[in-house]
């Protein structure tokens, strides 16, 4: 019996959010929310919410004073799934394309996020609040060059239901994780049919299962920046949502 591609695409990305977000919240397609994923994901010196699990309390520390394995991972409790899509320009920079509908003749780099992360702010000079969000996660990069217009970058299916419209890359990238089992997991990076989006999935459903395992090195990371303050992350924020305990 053959199975129509794009619906077994559907229903596997369906399965993949439904292993990462609680089955009561996760969406029938991933959407773009109010956090811009960065295009190059950064490491994290400064100071967080550390779940001590023998005090079952949050304790601010320090990045550099707790230790990196599976044990800190409950320290970031928010699992996110996002889409961010620029565009890039002839020189090879990334600006942020908002709208997520194609132009043609043109070429984007979109990120799928799968992440679990908490929210670190700080305040600006002008009294504005700032947030970012730090951890770890599953992406997968889709590099786009279009022939044609207006259809939506910001879904799997959108790629592969107008698959002759477009030729590119697709790649899967580990952020703030790795192992030698989920290494080994990272498949190389291919073109953008039907068939590369499945093993694609397949294996950020297989990371993510590895995420927890004893070996699993665990180093937060800036992932993506508040949209509604359009303020990129740059640096170890000054003052944390929470107060330093004495």
């Amino acid at each position: 019996m053959l199975i129509e591609k794009p619906m077994f695409i559907r229903n596997l990305l369906t399965l993949v959010v439904s292993i990462l977000l609680p089955v009561e919240v996760f969406p029938q397609e991933i959407f773009r929310s109010d956090y811009i994923g960065l295009a190059v994901p950064q490491h994290y010196p400064g100071e967080f919410e550390y779940y001590d699990s023998t005090l079952r309390t949050l304790i601010v520390k320090s990045n550099s004073e707790v230790k990196h394995d599976n044990t800190l991972l409950p320290s970031f409790p928010n699992v996110v799934s996002n889409v961010t899509v620029y565009s890039v320009d002839d020189e090879g920079g990334l600006e942020l394309f908002g709208a997520g509908i194609s132009v043609a003749n043109s070429t984007y780099e979109v990120f799928y996020d799968f992440t679990q992360t908490q929210t670190i702010t700080e305040l600006a000079d002008n009294g504005s609040t700032k947030s970012a969000l730090i951890g770890v996660g599953v992406r997968m990069v889709a590099k786009v060059r279009t022939k044609k217009k207006g259809f939506s970058l910001t879904s799997p299916f959108g790629l592969t239901a107008n698959s002759k419209k477009i030729k590119g890359s697709l790649e899967v990238r580990v952020i703030g994780i790795g192992s030698q089992k989920i290494n080994d997991l990272i498949p190389t990076t291919t073109d953008l049919s039907a068939a590369s989006i499945s093993v694609a999935l397949q294996a950020v459903a297989s990371i993510k299962s590895h995420i927890y395992d004893e070996e699993t090195v665990v180093i937060p990371q800036y992932i993506a920046y508040n949209l509604v303050d359009r303020t990129e992350v740059s640096g170890s924020p000054s003052r944390t949502s929470v107060e330093k305990s004495n």
